[in-house]
């Protein structure tokens, strides 16, 4: 295969998030939860035993509140220690190289890590509302993620 049509097979696969409109502050104000498929995953890929009601909460003012994030999240390499961590900060919307994400700065005093999370370190998935949420666990590469999708509660 030359090289034009990898750029354009490239391009193709990517539309879903290039031709993504920014998404509204208020569509992404919400409280979200791991999907099931996340829940799998991490039961059996991961090797987490008990999962609780993990949970991301954005709020309108800008403010997060994260409860029971799968480890494996914030360390180096995606290695699971079969614990939660938890925090509070701030979030913000960033245009990412394809489509939007989230950008978080969490406050020291939890047991989330502080600091910031960028690049951006949550992506936003779907087209339109209710949007998801979505993190590489690891190295990007891996193709590995957690989802959680806005709650109906």
């Amino acid at each position: 295969m030359n090289g034009s049509a990898l750029l354009i097979l490239a391009s193709v696969a990517a539309c879903d998030q290039v031709l993504v409109r920014e998404p509204k502050p208020a569509d992404i104000v919400g409280v979200y939860q791991l999907t099931p498929g996340t829940r799998e995953f991490l039961r059996r890929t991961k090797g987490y035993s008990s999962i609780p009601d993990s949970t991301i909460e954005l709020r309108a003012d800008g403010t997060l509140i994260v409860r029971d994030l799968p480890d494996c999240l914030v360390s180096d390499f995606g290695d699971p220690h079969g614990r939660f961590v938890s925090g509070r900060g701030t979030w913000e919307l960033e245009k990412a190289f394809v489509g939007y994400g989230l950008n978080w700065v969490i406050l020291p005093g939890d047991s989330m890590p502080a600091g910031g999370y960028s690049g951006p370190w949550v992506a936003i998935r779907r087209r339109s509302p209710p949007y998801d949420l979505e993190m590489s666990v690891g190295d990007p590469d891996s193709g590995e993620t957690v989802r959680y999708e806005r709650s109906h509660k």
